[in-house]
């Protein structure tokens, strides 16, 4: 799964997710397609901090991403 860009709320325990704290996923309804996130302890047990690489990337994606609009 890739880590998210942009926080939210885990849709399992209902935590608010940073950008970089979680993994994103679509999800497919009736009303078309949604993108849900998962925090990273609630999908695969692990605590992450600001030094994780993962998150510093995913951090700095946004942060180009943003710049290029």
């Amino acid at each position: 799964m890739a880590r998210n860009m942009y926080p939210g709320h885990c849709y399992k325990c209902g935590a608010y997710v940073p950008a970089g704290y979680g993994h994103f996923e679509r999800r497919w309804g009736q009303s078309g397609n949604k993108w849900r996130i998962q925090c990273v302890k609630c999908a695969s047990g692990r605590i992450v901090t600001d030094k994780d690489p993962c998150v510093q990337k995913a951090i700095e994606k946004r942060k180009e991403r943003e710049k290029s609009k």
